[in-house]
């Protein structure tokens, strides 16, 4: 029973949730490659601090670019949307369309 009865509440969605999984598949990935992050960076041509952000779940825009999850990909062996747990989250659309 409610403490408010007669108030519905609303499942609340975290928006950085699939930031957080992607945060984690890039780190498993590193880790299994015995890479460090300054390595992986070097690899997929991008900044260390780029890929300590992205392992953190941060980024500058709220999501990766398209840019960075394809150099990670690449330095990875990996197609990108093996890297993300639903690509229209980051994006907000279907991308099967």
């Amino acid at each position: 029973m409610s403490a408010y009865p007669g108030r519905s509440y609303a499942v609340r969605i975290d928006p950085d949730q699939p930031l957080r999984a992607l945060a984690r598949r890039v780190r498993g990935l590193r880790v299994a490659a015995f890479l460090t992050q300054d390595g992986l960076a070097r690899r997929a041509g991008l900044s260390r601090d780029t890929v300590a952000r992205l392992e953190a779940g941060r980024t500058a825009l709220g999501r990766p670019r398209m840019r960075t999850l394809t150099a990670l990909a690449a330095a990875f062996g990996v197609e990108p949307e093996q890297l993300l747990p639903d690509p229209g989250q980051f994006w907000g659309q279907d991308l099967d369309e």
